[in-house]
């Protein structure tokens, strides 16, 4: 793709995508197919993808269907010491507790370990540039209450005005971190920490869960870096997945948008919504981690769009598109983040629990 910006967000600009690549009449069923980590512009677009990016300020979560499990959630951690252990370690000594691994590799993941030299042109380049990770404070969101302002990150940036430094310096400045598995670790870990200690019968795993989309023409594999599975022998269906990279998102946010959308449509392939389903919006989730930064991707799309990665649409019918709700960063070096974040985790995986117990509809 020719630039970050040429990722479509509307179907105007996905069709300006496609006649450029001379796809617009083709379909998923009749093109090559690489895997989703090595996904190329024909195979993205013929996927009938939007990506659709927000602050963590514009997540609605009543439009994503966890309005409800966000304040069920923010009750249940206010009297967990743990929590409140892990938030004031910002600002003071970590203690001991379910947070303490989580925040342990949290820090990990901000230190790259890598021995930088800057030239004498390269001191005065990036004499004004951050390098810290950036403050990326959270603004007062829909569901954030109103008691709380921890003194740590009472002078953060509020989002939506942080600054990276130029763009030419962002490896220098951000270096990614040594090892992939380090942020693996650390989302995992924090992941579970919500819910290790609850009546729950789903966890988050470090298991790169495969899925297989499989088409008229071929198929393609994805595979994610964890995901929320239940533990039952019967059934072991995934409630969201998880990727991680090592650089900071913006360094290859093209690349890494196309591969986490294709993971996406793999996993509705994979795992297909039960019968008599009509439309999705938030089911299905992603959490990743890039770098120190959190993003949440939200799915959206309708049962011809399904149809349409069926094959089964009908003379009429028109395919829809995959709308991918993203939001984010979330700062792991930032206690108001953290806490926010938080939230939306558990609701995540409280939402997951209820689907978990439910009866599976007839078919």
């Amino acid at each position: 793709m020719a630039s970050i910006t040429s990722l479509p967000d509307i179907p105007s600009r996905w069709m300006q995508a496609a006649k450029r690549e001379k796809v617009e009449n083709s379909t998923i069923h009749e093109i090559d197919l690489s895997s989703a980590s090595s996904i190329e512009e024909e195979q993205y677009l013929a996927l009938r993808v939007l990506w659709k990016t927000q602050p963590p300020k514009r997540l609605d979560p009543a439009k994503f269907g966890l309005d409800g499990w966000i304040k069920k959630a923010a009750d249940m951690l206010e009297p967990y010491r743990s929590w409140a252990d892990y938030l004031a370690s910002f600002s003071s000594e970590l203690k001991e507790g379910t947070f303490a691994l989580p925040r342990f590799y949290q820090n990990k993941s901000l230190s790259s370990h890598i021995m930088l030299y800057f030239g004498p042109m390269l001191q005065s380049l990036s004499f004004d540039v951050p390098n810290e990770p950036p403050s990326t404070r959270n603004t007062k969101s829909g569901f954030e209450s109103d008691d709380t302002s921890l003194d740590s990150t009472a002078k953060d940036t509020p989002l939506g005005e942080r600054s990276y430094g130029p763009q030419e310096l962002l490896n220098l400045n951000y270096p990614k971190t040594k090892d992939e598995q380090i942020m693996n670790t650390a989302l995992v870990d924090f992941l579970n920490a919500f819910i290790i200690h609850r009546n729950f019968g789903s966890c988050w795993t470090l298991h790169r869960k495969p899925f297989v989309a499989d088409f008229e023409h071929g198929s393609f594999e994805a595979r994610t870096d964890g995901c929320l599975e239940g533990e039952d022998s019967e059934s072991l269906k995934t409630y969201a997945i998880v990727e991680v990279k090592p650089m900071l998102r913006t360094i290859h946010l093209e690349r890494i948008s196309m591969q986490e959308a294709a993971e996406m449509v793999a996993w509705i392939k994979a795992e297909p919504d039960p019968s008599g389903f009509v439309s999705s919006c938030g089911c299905r989730v992603l959490v990743s981690q890039d770098r120190h930064e959190v993003y949440l991707t939200f799915a959206e799309y309708s049962e011809n769009y399904v149809k349409y990665l069926n094959n089964t649409l009908g003379k009429d019918e028109s395919p829809g598109f995959l709308t991918l709700h993203g939001f984010g960063p979330w700062d792991t070096d930032r206690a108001g983040d953290m806490k926010d974040l938080g939230w939306i985790l558990l609701a995540i995986a409280l939402r997951a629990e209820m689907g978990r117990r439910e009866p599976a509809p007839k078919k």
